[in-house]
């Protein structure tokens, strides 16, 4: 039998201008028997499709995490939330944008107590939760104008819209003395106040009463100009038996009680100053949310404490290595790494409550990534750098260099593309 030489890899020095040498569909894989020569080109496996009835595309993201939501596959494909069963049969699970086509990241929490399993995501914009035992949502809707002296009941306390004072009287969220809040006349503004009142994160004194405090059963967590969205802070079917009531004549809940709770759920966490979400990732608990570049905070991540979805606006740090964007986390054993365009840093565990992270000292790679070229492989990070296309392994080690200068020359020339396009 004659042996026909075949390339074990493909090869291309444009520089020296060079014929290309190709191998496509192909593993090279040294041989064992040296009747059939010292090595073996072992063909690729053919695809299949794994499931269908999942739209047009294109698919965006995919996830499964082990012992999590029994070890179902997630996927975005096009616009939409699909889950995939053990028998490949997919759920649409709702709509998570319009017209999205950068990429989706995903993790997922445990249960934590009585706290059921989260799974977070998000493309750059909103920050996305869904869960199977989701909390009751009540919406107060606004059919005209709101008017001055309108009452809205919530779990048994009360909120007075007022154009006077807002600490006249002595307010104390009773039915006969309400929490007062600010009456601007404008719905849009007004339910601002009201949101603002419900969560105690306003100005004392002049959107709500000076002595107000938080509502201790709901949480405000959106509001429009003519809605106002609000959920119970503990999951489960508990929150359907909150209470919800209203005097205003062109006011009015969907219920006398919020709705929903236990029920599988689909929807948005609000972030501080509305900043968008570019990555997420989970680390004991904790999980990270990777602020968007162009909100003006580049390199900042915030965290969720574990089992919480609503985010302090202080729990926050900024990668401190170059004034660089961020573009993803990525969790390598009891570590995380920030990726950024300029910058990769190390962050552990500190152990502390009230600073839970701080970055490895001594400990930096000094290259940026190409945006989106992340890839967690197990316990090891595989990225592409920013400026000459080299492909990293980052691992317990240092980076260890794995591609050849064809493959740099490749990338390369893809990474030319994309800036010509603006892609």
């Amino acid at each position: 039998m004659t042996n026909v030489p075949l390339a074990i890899g493909d090869w291309r020095r444009n520089v020296a201008q060079a014929p290309k040498i190709r191998l496509r569909n192909r593993f090279f894989e040294q041989t064992p028997d040296p009747e059939h020569g010292p090595v073996s080109l072992l063909a690729r496996p053919g695809l299949r499709r794994f499931v269908s009835g999942m739209g047009t595309g294109p698919v965006r993201g995919t996830f499964s995490e082990p012992g999590a939501f029994g070890d179902n596959l997630f996927a975005v494909s096009g616009d939409n939330l699909f889950r995939i069963d053990d028998n490949g049969t997919p759920e649409n699970l709702g709509v998570i944008s319009t017209g999205g086509t950068a990429a989706v990241r995903f993790c997922a929490t445990p249960n934590l107590g009585t706290v059921g399993e989260y799974l977070f995501f998000a493309e750059g914009g909103v920050l996305w939760v869904y869960m199977e035992d989701g909390q009751a949502l009540g919406q107060l809707q606004a059919s005209g104008a709101i008017a001055n002296g309108d009452v809205v009941e919530i779990d048994g306390v009360y909120y007075e819209f007022t154009n006077g004072s807002v600490d006249a009287g002595t307010p104390a969220g009773t039915v006969g003395n309400p929490w007062l809040v600010n009456f601007t006349g404008l719905n849009a503004t007004s339910f601002d106040a009201l949101f603002a009142a419900i969560n105690d994160s306003g100005v004392e004194g002049t959107d709500y009463s000076t002595a107000l405090v938080a509502n201790a059963n709901v949480q405000a967590y959106s509001s429009a100009t003519n809605d106002l969205f609000v959920y119970a802070r503990v999951a489960g079917a508990a929150g359907n038996a909150i209470t919800t009531s209203e005097t205003g004549a062109n006011l009015s809940w969907g219920g006398a009680t919020l709705s929903g709770g236990g029920d599988d759920m689909l929807r948005q966490v609000p972030t501080p100053d509305s900043v968008g979400i570019k990555a997420v990732a989970q680390i004991a608990g904790y999980v990270l949310l990777v602020v968007s570049e162009g909100e003006g905070q580049n390199g900042r991540y915030y965290w969720l404490e574990p089992g919480e979805l609503e985010i302090d606006p202080l729990n926050f740090a900024t990668a401190e290595k170059a004034p660089d964007p961020c573009f993803s986390a990525r969790v390598i054993g009891d570590q995380f790494w920030l990726l950024g365009s300029s910058s990769v840093e190390p962050w552990y565990l500190t152990g502390q409550d009230a600073a839970p992270f701080a970055r490895q000292q001594s400990r930096v790679f000094e290259r940026g990534i190409w945006e989106g070229s992340d890839v967690q492989l197990k316990d090891v990070v595989i990225v592409v750098d920013a400026l000459d296309g080299v492909v990293y392994v980052i691992g317990g080690g240092g980076p260890q260099r794995v591609s050849n200068h064809a493959i740099e020359e490749a990338v390369r020339k893809a990474m030319a593309i994309q800036r010509k396009e603006g892609f």
